[in-house]
């Protein structure tokens, strides 16, 4: 019985295993093709839509204007920001008649920092004396330059900026020259300039002021600094006006959020005592009244009688078009009667009228108004060059 028994459970197991074997494989098959359907189906594509929309919106305009030639409007454009942060933002102004618009009808030109919430922004046109009757219909548009930096910078090492010959443009080497001409043989100059007033407000008592772009900013210290530097000068930096003035030979003004109505008697005596000040674009209004924004026309700071005696002349004015040398070689430099020093195709140039009567007239728009001129007070002098350099060209190779 046991010979015959052991024979039988041998080969019995031998059948059962190569029976149970493929069954085996043919359900570890069926696993991996289930894994795979699977992993095909979590892999299928889904689009879901995302949407970058505009935070900027006109919510509230003029419903129509009528004017006589050569009037003059002002107005307000209401925007809603509806962003999380600041925005540089310009206003464009289009007729439905082009060619009428580009030979008689003059719009503010102006970037604007637009704050989140509601905020209506001064505008303003003005029309020809010599425009003709006629009906038109006006389109506004807006459009982000960039957006505000959120936090300010220390200001670049000047000494790391690319060079250039920034005395290639007539409005740089009018201004250069004005300051040697101010500071005669002196070498030290204070600048106020934009950047640095940036830096010091934009987080602390600024945020709402309207501010240019930041790498704009740096575009003109650049630029001023090496036009400055080129005419002999060695150039400190100031966002403010500091309690003295004394130990600078030229004191050089651009940023106008740094000029208070109170800073009139430091500068005045500054001059009178023998200082040279080259003061730019609206910075005069400043002197008058107290103004955060770019808009002190707003509270009479047109009207400049109360700096009239050092500044030299009374009244501030915008106008726009050609503006030209009117004497040869001016302040010294290399440019000669009708030459164009600047061109502002808008009503947002910068000028002044009525000046006193030892001023001296360098530079006049086409349409009357001064540009720049030079003056003396007391043992001092003081150039005003009228070009914004918002508007300037960047100088090649500025950084």
């Amino acid at each position: 019985m046991k010979k015959s028994y052991k024979p039988f459970r041998a080969n019995a197991f031998k059948k059962w295993r190569w029976k149970i074997l493929p069954i085996l494989v043919i359900i570890s098959s069926v696993s991996i093709l289930s894994v795979r359907i699977l992993a095909n189906q979590v892999l299928m594509p889904t689009s879901i839509p995302i949407e970058i929309k505009d935070p900027i919106e006109i919510i509230d305009y003029p419903s129509g204007f009528s004017l006589f030639p050569g009037e003059t409007v002002k107005f307000d454009v209401t925007l809603q920001n509806i962003g999380p942060m600041n925005y540089s933002c310009i206003l464009e102004f289009i007729l439905n008649d082009t060619a009428y618009q580009n030979k008689y009808v003059k719009f503010s030109n102006e970037i604007y920092t637009v704050v989140p919430g509601k905020q209506a922004l001064p505008a303003g046109l003005t029309v020809s004396p010599t425009a003709s009757p006629v009906s038109l219909l006006l389109t506004i548009k807006h459009s982000i330059t960039s957006p505000s930096s959120p936090k300010p910078e220390q200001s670049p090492d000047i000494s790391t900026s690319k060079t250039t010959n920034a005395t290639s443009y007539p409005g740089y080497e009018l201004l250069g020259g004005g300051a040697r001409w101010a500071a005669r043989e002196g070498k030290t100059a204070l600048y106020i300039n934009w950047k640095d007033n940036w830096v010091s407000h934009y987080s602390t008592d600024g945020p709402s002021w309207n501010w240019f772009p930041e790498s704009t900013m740096d575009n003109w210290r650049n630029s001023v600094s090496q036009t400055l530097e080129q005419w002999g000068f060695e150039v400190t930096f100031s966002g403010d006006m500091p309690e003295t003035l004394s130990g600078y030979a030229l004191l050089i003004i651009e940023a106008h959020y740094a000029i208070e109505p109170k800073h009139a008697p430091l500068v005045k005596e500054y001059i009178s005592n023998g200082g040279a000040v080259v003061i730019l674009a609206s910075v005069p209004c400043q002197f008058s009244v107290y103004c955060k924004d770019w808009w002190p026309y707003r509270m009479g700071g047109m009207n400049l009688g109360s700096i009239q005696d050092w500044f030299g002349c009374r009244f501030f004015a915008n106008t726009g078009g050609v503006a030209r040398a009117v004497v040869n070689n001016p302040v010294g430099t290399s440019l000669h009667a009708n030459d164009v020093v600047y061109t502002r195709d808008t009503s947002g140039g910068k000028a002044v009228v009525e000046l006193n009567s030892n001023a001296q007239v360098i530079a006049r728009w086409d349409s009357g108004e001064v540009y720049a001129f030079t003056y003396e007070y007391g043992e001092g002098r003081v150039f005003y060059h009228g070009g914004e350099f918002s508007t300037l060209p960047t100088l090649e190779g500025s950084s």
